[in-house]
């Protein structure tokens, strides 16, 4: 069985691998994007590209990844997405295109914790922004 590197369902993990590149601030991920993927087919019909959203969500599980491996955690802990800031997309990420997640600690606060977000495909940046995190049930700071 293939170890997972989320608490999601392999239907909603965008995470393939990660790698920890400075340990404590440092993590790079990366997810190769199913042309058949359900989101491809709707998301625009005959020119199909992967949603901002998803994208964001791809950064977020990455973030979760390291503050994970910060933490120890033995397994993929729940963190929560609690807020999104100033994350701009640069150009359509494409069926096929594997996505590379670079992310870095920028202040971990406790119970909440910033991470600095750049998503790139083939060296060539794609989207970046900033994320907080959330260890707990809590709303967004």
């Amino acid at each position: 069985m293939k170890q997972r590197l989320t608490p999601h369902g392999p239907g909603f993990s965008f995470i393939d691998s990660i790698e920890i590149v400075e340990s404590g601030h440092l993590l790079r991920a990366s997810k190769w994007l199913d042309p058949k993927s359900p989101f491809f087919g709707d998301h625009f019909p005959g020119n199909p590209m992967m949603p901002g959203v998803l994208l964001v969500e791809c950064a977020a599980q990455a973030a979760g990844a390291l503050w994970g491996s910060i933490q120890k955690q033995s397994k993929p802990k729940a963190f929560m997405l609690a807020k999104v800031q100033d994350f701009r997309f640069k150009q359509p990420v494409l069926p096929g295109q594997t996505l590379t997640i670079e992310v870095t600690l920028e202040k971990d606060f406790g119970a909440l914790a910033q991470f600095n977000i750049e998503l790139s495909v083939a060296g060539k940046p794609v989207a970046g922004g900033s994320v907080i995190l959330s260890s707990s049930q809590a709303t967004s700071p």
